[in-house]
């Protein structure tokens, strides 16, 4: 008997239909994974680009926001961080002016530096293992 002639029993005891249909759909999952791959290595892709440019940008913070990199602040670190410590900078210049602060307000200031340093390290992952 020749190999073609096994194949073709070989197809016609198993149901030939069914050998073609298994294969057509391990070929078609196939094309699918390979598609959800894709997608999420862009995905990753283009975080990755966006965590590049905050760990840029973030190392300039004195004129950062205004003037370059407000738009790459999260939301969350905005509203949680940038703005708080905003907001307590313009209290305490309101209430003090010049000279020494109290201890009270350097504590505060250090707690909105201490979150708002916490924030932009969750923008740009770097208390985990990341892929850079």
């Amino acid at each position: 008997m020749s190999s073609v002639e096994i194949i073709l029993t070989v197809l016609g005891a198993a149901g030939g239909t069914g050998v073609i249909m298994a294969g057509l759909s391990a070929w078609l999952g196939k094309v699918w994974a390979d598609r959800i791959a894709q997608a999420q290595k862009l995905a990753g892709d283009i975080d990755l680009d966006l965590r590049k440019r905050r760990i840029d940008l973030y190392e300039e913070l004195k004129t950062w926001y205004f003037q370059r990199g407000g738009m790459y602040l999260s939301r969350t670190a905005h509203r949680d961080a940038y703005s708080p410590l905003q907001d307590t900078l313009a209290n305490i210049l309101g209430t003090q002016s010049t000279g020494p602060i109290s201890d009270q307000h350097y504590e505060l200031v250090r707690d909105r530096c201490s979150a708002l340093r916490t924030a932009l390290a969750n923008d740009i992952e770097s208390r985990r293992e990341g892929p850079i």
